[in-house]
């Protein structure tokens, strides 16, 4: 586990984000299905207009007691121009706990939520933010859970 000083809290602004979903079950989860989703993304991600950082994308996910959404996005400038068949939406800003682990990085942020007193807020989008050069998992992702 990492040393607790990593993880960080902090604001993120709000964004604006357009890209591709899946909801799955827990039960009976296809993770190809997450790898098809996102073999589609890379290859309509040009589609995406007024992108505003192109070297990463950002995977906003929920989750309730019998299913998951998961996202690949990239953050735009405005919401116009969202290509057919993929989702446009704003996340609003929000207070994270932050941590970049090469273990769990979700057992991490859990922990110190627990520790340090805060509440994660299960009604607002964990976010995984990932650079294209360097997609690794866990080791190269930020991870974001959001506070209430």
């Amino acid at each position: 586990m990492m040393d607790e000083a990593q993880v960080q809290v902090l604001e993120l602004p709000e964004m604006k984000l357009i890209g591709l979903s899946i909801t799955s079950s827990f039960v009976g989860h296809e993770p190809e299905r997450v790898e098809a989703m996102k073999r589609e993304f890379n290859s309509r991600k040009d589609e995406i207009s007024n992108i505003i950082h192109p070297e990463r994308y950002l995977s906003p996910h929920f989750t309730s007691e019998n299913l998951f959404t998961y996202m690949i996005c990239m953050e735009v400038e405005e919401l116009t121009n969202v290509p057919e068949g993929m989702l446009g939406f704003t996340i609003p800003a929000h207070r994270y706990v932050q941590v970049k682990s090469k273990g769990d990085p979700y057992e991490v942020l859990h922990t110190y939520v627990r520790e340090n007193g805060l509440q994660s807020n299960d009604r607002a989008l964990a976010i995984e933010i990932y650079q294209f050069s360097n997609p690794t998992w866990p080791d190269e992702v930020d991870v974001y859970i959001p506070l209430r």
